[in-house]
């Protein structure tokens, strides 16, 4: 059942996109609104980006070795184009991931991909590998559910790991969603997330993750408060904040959220 109807100027943000978007990013806002698949060229330039190792390059720079992020952030793009959300190359996509899980079920960036991003080169730092250990997490059980040996050695390295007052909010929106469809609700993240004061990017990000779970129960009335304050940060010329360059993938985002919700 749709919710009431939030204050939301849909029009504005897609015409907001369509005057800042490239190719690929307008490929998925037709994809969040009607489902299409993306032009033939827009495909071949995925599929060219993606390394032969079914990961994609550290920031999607070509040449640039295989990032467990990178590669959790293209699949997220496939996802707003349905149809190649189940192709070969989201399949060997999540082929990459799966194959460079730890053995403790954590996953963490290569060495190449260390020594080239400041972010990774603390390889050590507890926040950034459960960080890259809950994004893969739920990148796979979202998109390959049935593999559910990656998924189930994932969260029982998350249960342990994930201190919930020291993670970087994306880290613990992934991992309440992932463990809210596993274990059942857990109050104790959700209500970490609900006491932090999130820009629009990250209150994007949490909403997208409740959105794809189905989270729901007792978590429908403040996810729908959520989803307020989501709307109430859109400016006037239709889009979302966020930091500079990156306003047209928060708007996607938003709008991603609204439609999902069925505000839009």
């Amino acid at each position: 059942m749709p919710l009431p109807l939030f204050n939301v100027d849909g029009e504005r943000a897609r015409a907001f996109v369509l005057a800042h978007a490239g190719s690929r990013d307008q490929a998925r806002l037709a994809g969040i609104f009607a489902g299409a698949r993306p032009e033939r060229e827009v495909v071949k330039a995925l599929e060219a980006l993606q390394n032969p190792d079914g990961g994609f390059p550290l920031v999607q720079q070509p040449g640039n070795p295989s990032s467990i992020d990178t590669t959790c952030y293209m699949l997220s793009v496939l996802k707003d184009m349905p149809p190649l959300a189940g192709s070969p190359m989201a399949s060997r996509a999540v082929a990459f991931l799966r194959r460079n899980q730890q053995p403790d079920g954590s996953w963490r960036e290569s060495p190449e991909v260390a020594t080239m991003s400041p972010f990774w080169t603390a390889q050590s730092d507890p926040k950034a590998t459960a960080y890259v250990t809950a994004n893969a997490t739920y990148t796979i059980f979202t998109l390959a559910p049935e593999h559910m040996d990656p998924i189930g050695r994932a969260v029982r390295w998350l249960r342990e790991a994930v201190n919930a007052d020291d993670a970087y909010t994306q880290t613990l929106a992934l991992a309440w969603a992932v463990l809210y469809r596993l274990d059942g609700p857990n109050r104790e993240l959700f209500a970490q997330l609900e006491q932090r004061n999130l820009d629009a990017p990250a209150l994007g990000w949490w909403l997208t993750c409740a959105l794809e779970v189905g989270a729901g129960g007792p978590f429908l009335l403040p996810l729908a408060q959520q989803l307020d304050k989501l709307a109430l940060r859109q400016r006037a010329d239709g889009a979302w904040p966020a930091e500079e360059g990156f306003e047209t993938e928060s708007t996607l985002t938003a709008l991603r959220v609204f439609r999902g919700y069925g505000v839009l």
